[in-house]
């Protein structure tokens, strides 16, 4: 296993601010978007992220390198995530601020996908953190089972089943029928 982070998280661990800076530049982004997703709040994603990045140069002396950086980071912004939500008001509130651009689009169809991402976002909201968190990472950030059996240090099968019932809880609050796979 190749991780071309590596240098910058041992450079980081010695204390070379410049190294950190690398690590922040490449990672916020991925960090924000990945809370985001399971919070579905501006605001609190970005303090998330920023708790995240203000305590990682302490969480990077337990890094180990058995897995990836990029996977390791996954990892604790999952859980920092999902933490900040159990320790919250059961309620997630809804950005509703967010304008979305259609270009090309008519109004109509903007405003109907923004109907529908409207209700997805709700449906969303409705679900536990946990399974915002697997929906988000692998529908947003299109990773594989395998990755997010990774990340979550879980196994392949637990993967593929929590996904299952995170795909039916968010189609039981949308009022869908799911079509369940022949077996």
């Amino acid at each position: 296993m190749k991780d071309e982070d590596l240098g910058l998280v041992n450079k980081a661990k010695a204390g070379e601010k410049k190294a950190f800076s690398e690590l922040i530049k490449r990672y916020y982004e991925m960090v924000y978007a990945v809370s985001f997703g399971v919070i579905n709040n501006r605001e609190e994603a970005q303090d998330i992220t920023q708790e995240i990045f203000i305590k990682l140069p302490d969480r990077l002396q337990r890094f180990e390198g058995r897995s990836k950086f990029k996977t390791w980071l996954y990892r604790v912004t999952v859980n920092s995530t999902i933490d900040f939500v159990r320790k919250r008001k059961p309620t997630v509130p809804l950005d509703h601020a967010q304008n979305f651009e259609h270009p090309g689009k008519g109004p109509v169809e903007a405003a109907s996908q923004n109907e529908r991402k409207k209700i997805v976002k709700e449906a969303m909201s409705a679900l536990s953190a946990e399974h915002r968190a697997m929906l988000v990472l692998r529908e947003w950030q299109e990773m594989s089972y395998d990755e997010i059996a990774e990340i979550l240090d879980l196994e392949r099968g637990t993967v593929m089943s929590r996904l299952h019932y995170a795909r039916k809880a968010l189609a039981d609050v949308l009022g869908v029928k799911i079509k369940e796979d022949d077996k």
